[in-house]
């Protein structure tokens, strides 16, 4: 499935299907000492720099290492002091750099040096090779802050898959559950703003960061608790964001038939952050028609009942087995099956949480890390995606959109909304 979002971002223009982790140093890290670290990494892990083969079996798609003498990636460029000012804009070009997965380009590495003599590392990963949770320990490892990092092993790296723990005969009959809940869905299909548009757009990213203080973390965090349920800061989280879009569209005059958000869940075992090379998160695909989405409230109860209906529903392990079967399909069923219910679209807006930032990130080959941001895979359409997340205490949101779609400033009025939601907790 990933493979095909991949491959629809680059018909498009666009960067592929990839993130990033943004690390503020204190002090500078060379070129040459990040380099040194990936040697021995690239020799430990040479599914970072493979290829996806279809070999004389078209529907089982497998990676393909490379040889011991062409372990060429991941590469690391690094980007002088400029003004500070021209420190956004370095990063926004880092974001629309494609890698070359075709080529075995699966992980990039930026350091961008600050006048101040600080360092920024940007670590931009392919998202059909792991997902945040993994691309977070491998950096941990790279920067020798996992305990015992150094002795793990690419096999280790790749155990404990949850797909390995559902029963191969039960598979079939789930998937057609997951594909059910489209149908379903479908009755009200999205229309995303990238969809709304209806005129040719320039194929790039920018992004935008607010960040919130401890004190207001603690009270929105409280609030979410309190209100949000057994999923309590996705569900805050998602009701906050979708009743402010169902505003940013209305003033664009825009009309839905209705709205569609995934969630992603974590698969892995509560306690571990294995495997890393491989995708462990299921997609919850939750709709809300216009009547129920134009106040904050009436959107975190429709989001708490889909959600407890999909948990009795088995619908997360549904999900699971809908896109390993269309790992396995050429014509990659699951996101043609989404595509064709919803006329195109994927979902009106791209979402996601991780969480608390672990603990082994806020230190870097022996440099403090100061700040961290996340900037989500963003597919097209809808174009837009946002991701809250913790560090040091204090939330922080990023939204990623395509560029010519809405402005700089719309985009910081859109995260001012949706902050002043979370700090309110009630409609407003």
């Amino acid at each position: 499935m990933m493979l095909a979002f991949d491959h629809q971002m680059r018909r498009l223009g666009f960067a592929g299907n990839q993130a990033q982790i943004v690390l503020g140093l204190s002090g500078r890290l060379s070129g040459s000492e990040l380099e040194a670290r990936l040697h021995i990494i690239r020799g430990r892990f040479p599914i970072l720099a493979a290829r996806v083969k279809r070999g004389l079996c078209p529907w089982n798609p497998c990676w393909h290492l490379p040889s011991a003498d062409k372990q060429a990636y991941p590469r690391v460029f690094c980007h002088e002091p400029g003004e500070e000012d021209d420190l956004h804009r370095t990063k926004a070009d880092i974001l629309n750099h494609r890698l070359d997965t075709r080529g075995g380009e699966l992980v990039r590495f930026d350091l961008v040096h600050t006048k101040a003599g600080d360092t920024d590392l940007v670590m931009t990963w392919s998202h059909m090779l792991m997902d945040v949770n993994g691309a977070q320990y491998l950096l941990g490892i790279i920067g020798k802050s996992v305990q015992c990092g150094d002795k793990y092993t690419q096999a280790d790296l790749l155990s404990g898959s949850y797909t390995e723990r559902l029963p191969a005969g039960a598979k079939l009959p789930q998937a057609g559950k997951s594909f059910a809940r489209v149908d379903e869905l479908a009755a009200c299909p999205p229309v995303s703003l990238y969809t709304a548009a209806r005129r040719s757009l320039a194929p790039r990213f920018d992004y935008r960061v607010v960040s919130f203080s401890p004190g207001q973390t603690e009270t929105i965090l409280e609030m979410a608790e309190k209100r949000g349920g057994f999923l309590n800061a996705s569900a805050f989280y998602i009701s906050a964001s979708m009743a402010k879009f169902h505003q940013f569209l209305q003033a664009r005059q825009v009309c839905c038939p209705g709205y569609v958000v995934p969630m992603s869940v974590d698969l892995r075992k509560k306690g571990t952050h294995l495997p890393v090379f491989t995708n462990q998160a299921a997609t919850l695909l939750c709709g809300f028609s216009p009547g129920q989405i134009r106040e904050f409230d009436a959107v975190l109860e429709s989001f708490k009942q889909q959600t407890q209906a999909a948990v009795r529903q088995e619908l997360i392990e549904s999900n699971t087995c809908a896109m390993e079967l269309a790992r396995f399909i050429p014509a990659r069923l699951y996101s043609a099956k989404i595509r064709k219910a919803f006329a195109g679209e994927i979902a009106s807006l791209v979402f996601a949480n991780p969480g608390a930032v672990p603990a082994f990130l806020y230190e870097f080959m022996g440099h403090g890390v100061t700040s961290l941001h996340h900037v989500p895979t963003v597919v097209v359409p809808p174009g837009m995606g946002i991701v809250f997340y913790t560090f040091s205490d204090c939330l922080h949101i990023t939204l990623v959109y395509v560029e010519s779609l809405i402005s700089a400033d719309e985009a910081e009025a859109f995260l001012s909304a949706v902050g002043k939601q979370l700090l309110s907790g009630r409609d407003t």
